[in-house]
């Protein structure tokens, strides 16, 4: 009879929707890895001693580290650049972002098509392919560096940090998606003000530009990332510790015959603390902007 009994049961169902539940789980945890895993091992050898082997793990916590990279040169005044070029490049990208969006997506722009169809295909171009140009556009700079009234004669605005600014000014990604977020606000909000009597600028600033705080966000994290991680840029166009930033004073612990490998590391964790900072304040702007933008 339990013989019986057993044979005749069904075998029991597994719900699609837990299966699909595990799945996506076990994905998220393999790619979570991927990214936790090098995370680790740089916190591994930050806290390494000198003089013990790298990527075993460390005898104990050297948490002096930090300290020492800080003062094996001047990341004073390599943070001080990066923060200036990060924070300056960050608003002012952001306010073009905003105007040239609006413009596009609001006002009748003669041939605003084009420059819709303009500045879709910049965003396929690499930035590989404006590094000579920009570096020519720079160094013949009128009347900057010694430079006379047709940009000759001096160096314009190479080893400065206005040079340093000015490939993360303006963006094509940022412009396009301010103007999405903005064409896709009723435009009966601009008429009404309109018949009250407020100005374009009114317009734009109090009613519109408030209702894309999330836009704003994100243009605002991806402006500062992009400013704060340029390498290759600030290297090309300065030459001076003076005008160094962040990210090229880390070649200070490349020596000829060795790598200072903890230094190194302990500096790079420490160089991502504003980053992880700024996105953890506007995390909640930038996680509906972006869902926003992805939805459109």
């Amino acid at each position: 009879m339990t013989v019986a009994t057993r044979r005749g049961r069904a075998a029991p169902r597994i719900d699609p929707k837990i299966t699909a539940s595990a799945a996506f789980h076990a994905i998220a945890l393999v790619v979570t890895a991927l990214y936790a895993v090098p995370m680790a091992y740089t916190v591994m050898v930050a806290l390494t001693p000198h003089g013990e082997w790298i990527g075993a793990w460390p005898s104990r916590l050297e948490f002096s580290n930090f300290a020492d990279a800080f003062l094996s040169a001047d990341f004073l005044r390599f943070f001080i650049n990066s923060a200036v070029v990060a924070i300056t490049c960050t608003i002012t990208q952001v306010v073009l972002s905003c105007a040239a969006g609006y413009a596009l997506a609001m006002l009748p722009v003669r041939g605003r098509n084009l420059m819709l169809l303009l500045l879709v295909a910049l965003l396929v171009v690499p930035p590989e392919v404006s590094l000579v140009p920009l570096f020519v556009m720079v160094s013949h700079v009128p009347l900057t560096g010694g430079n006379d009234i047709l940009g000759n004669g001096g160096q314009g605005l190479l080893n400065t940090l206005p040079g340093v600014m000015v490939p993360h000014i303006v963006s094509a990604l940022a412009i396009f998606l301010m103007r999405q977020f903005y064409i896709s606000l009723p435009a009966e909000l601009g008429d009404a003000a309109r018949i009250d009597g407020a100005s374009e600028f009114r317009i734009f600033f109090e009613i519109y530009t408030p209702l894309v705080k999330p836009a704003v966000a994100v243009v605002g994290v991806f402006a500062f990332q992009a400013a704060w991680n340029d390498f290759v840029w600030p290297l090309v166009v300065t030459y001076s510790n003076d005008m160094r930033t962040l990210q090229l004073g880390l070649t200070v612990f490349f020596q000829e015959n060795s790598t200072q490998w903890p230094l190194l590391m302990a500096a790079v964790l420490a160089i991502s603390v504003p980053i992880v900072v700024l996105f953890l304040l506007i995390q909640k702007f930038f996680q509906s902007g972006a869902l926003s933008g992805a939805l459109k």
